[in-house]
């Protein structure tokens, strides 16, 4: 059976205000040394899953630039350290991104974003009832415009020309949750 490494050592190669970069030196259970494995450690992340009372998914546009991509995809962020309170962190990152607020958050799904290079988890929240609610809060780095369209219509993901693949794993867990909970599915558009 498989067990967890043995961590030898340990060394922080890079701190900045957005993740560390940690070098370990492992040890495996059959006497194997893992000589360099790096982890990036983060805050935990949010993203939201915004959902209309018309039945509409509310959508972020916005350049990812590690793969030269502009996407459509779904708003969220990371949490400040120290930061536990992942409902107010997705309604925080959701008013920020696209000025919308939500009626009820739902934790829909939690898991790790890439668990081979990241310590970090990614929470996912179902936001219905949402609505246009004040601007914009966009941090000095962000580019974001704002989009609606119906939810079925996101819900066919593979359509667009780049897909994100913690969003498709967003819509999974929305998928699971309206399929326990078919009253409050979107219409179909």
């Amino acid at each position: 059976m498989i067990k967890p490494w043995k961590t030898l050592s340990s060394k922080q190669v890079l701190k900045d205000q957005f993740l560390t970069l940690r070098t370990d030196r492992c040890e495996r259970e059959d006497g194997h040394v893992v000589p360099t494995y790096h982890v990036l450690e983060f805050t935990d992340w949010v993203t939201i899953i915004p959902v209309t009372s018309a039945g509409n998914i509310v959508l972020v546009r916005e350049y990812r630039h590690a793969s030269g991509e502009v996407m459509i995809g779904l708003p969220g962020g990371v949490s400040d350290p120290g930061e536990t309170d992942w409902e107010a962190v997705g309604r925080r990152e959701l008013q920020e991104e696209t000025g919308y607020r939500a009626g009820s958050m739902i934790p829909v799904g939690t898991c790790y974003p890439n668990p081979a290079t990241q310590d970090n988890l990614l929470h996912f929240y179902l936001a219905l009832d949402c609505m246009p609610d004040a601007g914009q809060k966009l941090d000095p780095n962000e580019q974001i415009e704002v989009l609606e369209m119906p939810y079925d219509q996101f819900l066919d993901y593979g359509t667009l020309p780049v897909q994100h693949g913690l969003h498709a794993t967003g819509l999974f867990y929305a998928e699971r949750y309206f399929a326990k909970f078919p009253g409050v599915r979107p219409n179909a558009g």
